[in-house]
């Protein structure tokens, strides 16, 4: 049976802002541990039955971030499953702390014109995304990231800067953090 850091039964949670690779590197750590990968944000898409932008848009950031909140708590309930969270779910301090709670939290970074520039190269995630301060991309992503930073930062139990790697990079460094020995799943 696989431990990280002599734990069997816990979830590995991934925080940052959209276009970090939280989807992207998640689903990769959650196959080379053996585990489930859940994206809340689908599985918000999912239950709601629209896009995130229309949520916002139909009714309102509140209610989001209710949704977000509550798919994050039966998420985080789990065993063994490696968890791809929205960019804003560190907004709540209970969510903060339940995933503090239910393991390792790793905080995905990218500077600003990695973000933006990845952004720009998915319009798929773009168009399904509300804008947050109706500001232009880059004065949106600076804006958010400050607001955001020390949450990120009170939730994080360490971060990873994704702007130079690869996937399965920052996937070799998580499992190095974790105590995981590359190669997987046991």
């Amino acid at each position: 049976m696989l431990r990280i850091n002599g734990n069997t039964n816990m979830v590995v949670t991934l925080i940052g802002y959209r276009a970090t690779g939280k989807s992207t590197v998640g689903r990769l750590l959650a196959s080379r541990l053996g585990w489930e990968f859940v994206d809340t944000d689908e599985q918000i898409v999912n239950v709601a039955g629209k896009s995130i932008a229309e949520i916002f848009r139909d009714d309102g950031e509140q209610d989001f971030r209710e949704l977000e909140r509550r798919q994050l708590q039966q998420e985080l309930s789990r065993e063994r499953v490696v968890i791809s969270s929205g960019g804003g779910a560190i907004l709540s301090p209970q969510t903060r702390r339940l995933m503090q709670e239910s393991g390792p939290v790793v905080w995905l970074t990218a500077k600003v014109e990695t973000i933006v520039q990845r952004l720009n190269e998915d319009s798929a995630s773009t168009g399904s995304r509300p804008s947050l301060t109706g500001r232009g991309l880059v004065e949106e992503v600076e804006s958010v990231l400050q607001t955001r930073f020390p949450l990120y930062s009170e939730a994080a139990s360490f971060q990873i800067e994704t702007d130079a790697q690869t996937a399965e990079q920052i996937v070799d460094e998580i499992m190095s953090h974790l105590g995981v020995e590359n190669g997987g799943a046991a």
